[in-house]
This record gives C-alpha cells, structure tokens and sequence, in this order.
C-alpha cells in the first residue's frame, strides 16, 4: 500500500487508515465480518471474528498521537457500545463473546506509519456494564 500524502482529507485519511488496520488485524487471523456498519446505535468502523469472539474495532488516525491524548472518549466509547449493542441483536449473536479494541494509525510526514492494535479481554453478556449513560 502506498504511503499517503500529507495533504489528505480527514475522509481520505479516516480510510486509508482503516485499511491498514484490516490489513494488520487479517494478518493476525482476524476475519471481516463486517466495514462500516451503521445501526441505530452509530457506526462501528469494523467488526472482525478471532475464533468465536467478535471483535469490534474502532480505528483512530492521527497525524500525531500524544501520551497523554485519549484515544477513544468517554462519549465515543459509548456510541460505540450501542452500536455494537445493535449488531449483536441485529445478528442474533448476543451470547457470542466480543470485545473492543482500538487501532491507531499515527501518520507521520515522510516515514511510514505507525500502527498500533490496541487488544482488550473478551466479554460477555453477564459482564456487561451497568453504567447508565449507556
């Protein structure tokens, strides 16, 4: 895949970086099940398998990432368990453990760039969060 140019719409950039965390996590075993998908919820940027887990994977690109930036905010955090909430139901798949995680492309100008897979541990419906907000 070829490096991007630095003057890249967020779209074009948002993409490009999606890609490259398909490509990672195929790599590692992960299957598509599913690019973009919207449900009433918001949208999940992609949702993969690794054996019966189902992973949903939010990708974040930046030209640069700070420590001490958050990678996914609070309210981001909880679109993303509605709409995760909404596939599970929408597939019949709510007793299949799943997970988040985060990919993070970091652009740097001139060098290749910088991708991180950020894993987390499966869940399942009885550990589901009782957080209210959600």
């Amino acid at each position: 895949m070829r490096r991007p140019q630095s003057n890249l719409s967020r779209r074009q950039l948002g993409r490009y970086a999606e890609k490259l965390a398909e490509r990672l996590l195929r790599r590692h075993g992960l299957i598509v099940l599913a690019r973009n998908w919207r449900g009433s919820g918001g949208e999940l940027d992609r949702v993969m398998l690794e054996r019966n887990t189902i992973v949903f994977v939010e990708v974040k690109a930046r030209r640069v990432f700070h420590a001490d930036w958050p990678v996914v905010r609070h309210a981001q955090t909880v679109r993303i368990r509605r709409a995760a909430r909404g596939f599970r139901k929408h597939y019949r798949v709510e007793r299949n453990p799943f997970r988040f995680d985060v990919v993070t492309v970091e652009l740097r100008d001139g060098t290749n760039p910088g991708v991180r897979w950020i894993r987390t541990n499966p869940r399942s419906d009885s550990s589901r969060t009782t957080d209210p907000r959600e």
